[in-house]
């Protein structure tokens, strides 16, 4: 490798990592920050969770550059081809935070209820597939979700009698309701970022409660198509 390489790399590094430094300055301009460098700041910003182990080493790797560049007149490093990769794929999730829709189980894969769906086959699937919730639709319709809570919640007010295998997703429609358990849910646009979800997610609500499912709609509407769901597994488990 000729040292015309490796120094055009170390330009195209540098040059990479001032887009990000400029990018972020963008990002944090007007709020109140715990470091004088934003790099440093979003390092230590979990929204930086996804890439902050690529992130770390080429904070490394310029710190070497500026710092120490020259050894006996040689680059005291020389960042490799991954190495502009990794600076490249950083800036890239600067710039473009990735959407929550990305993370999602599309809308078209997502199980769906409908009102005149017997509660006892619809629990049967729910546990052999290991799913907690299911919105239950009506022509396209979002009209409600079912859980198990839903259940236990009719089981309760019933005097746990109430459920027999007959009785359908409608018979226990009041305890469907979305807006009786907004606690549990949440509606986001399609724009939506992965890390708005997150905060969502990992944000305690009344009673030590959390949001345990997501639902993805065009606006954030829960009158419009469902375009995609979320649960914490989906964005919580991702790498920090």
């Amino acid at each position: 490798m000729g040292n015309g390489d490796g120094q055009s790399r170390i330009d195209e590094f540098l040059d990479l990592y001032k887009q990000m430094e400029d990018a972020l300055e963008d990002k944090y301009r007007g709020t109140r920050r715990h470091y004088s460098s934003v790099v440093f700041e979003f390092a230590k910003d979990y929204e930086s969770g996804p890439v902050r182990d690529k992130l770390d080493v080429c904070r490394e790797i310029r710190n070497l550059l500026t710092h120490n560049p020259n050894l006996n007149g040689e680059p005291i490093v020389e960042p490799s081809q991954s190495v502009v990769e990794a600076m490249k794929e950083v800036l890239d999730f600067v710039k473009r935070p990735p959407l929550a829709m990305e993370f999602a189980t599309k809308g078209e894969q997502v199980m769906k209820a409908s009102l005149n769906q017997k509660v006892l086959r619809l629990m049967e699937v729910m546990d052999k597939n290991g799913y907690s919730h299911i919105p239950v639709m009506r022509d396209g319709q979002f009209c409600g979700v079912f859980s198990v809570g839903s259940v236990f919640r009719y089981l309760l007010r019933s005097g746990g009698e109430g459920i027999s295998p007959d009785t359908t997703v409608a018979d226990i429609g009041g305890h469907i309701q979305v807006k009786d358990h907004m606690e549990n849910y949440e509606f986001v646009s399609k724009d939506a970022t992965y890390i708005t979800v997150r905060k969502k997610f990992e944000h305690v609500k009344g009673k030590n409660k959390r949001v345990s499912v997501i639902f993805i709609t065009e606006t954030g509407s829960p009158e419009e198509r469902l375009l995609g769901m979320l649960t914490p597994w989906d964005v919580l488990g991702e790498p920090e």
